[in-house]
């Protein structure tokens, strides 16, 4: 018998899901931030920093981000985005 069983088939798939997850990344649009500081106020990790003076936000600590996408559903000007490095994106490494 040379087919999988199926859930060794469901977990070869959750792994492959959750090594994608593994290389999301955190893109900011300094351009579009309005200093709402949302993005701050919900990360739960603390990767964002609130520079007042000049109105918008700053990703100070990227080595810390895990990716929940708080940040993301919470920015009013979608200044924020979840993103898989490019090199993910490529079919041919699948």
């Amino acid at each position: 018998m040379s087919e999988k069983p199926a859930w060794l088939a469901t977990l070869s798939e959750h792994l492959m899901i959750a090594g994608e997850l593994r290389e999301l990344r955190i893109l900011l649009h300094s351009d579009k931030c309005k200093g709402v500081w949302q993005c701050y106020e919900v990360c739960p990790i603390g990767c964002w920093t609130p520079d007042r003076s000049r109105r918008v936000v700053t990703f100070d600590h990227p080595e810390r981000c895990i990716a929940c996408g708080a940040c993301t559903l919470q920015c009013p000007e979608n200044a924020i985005e979840l993103s898989v490095p490019k090199k993910r994106l490529d079919p041919q490494r699948r």
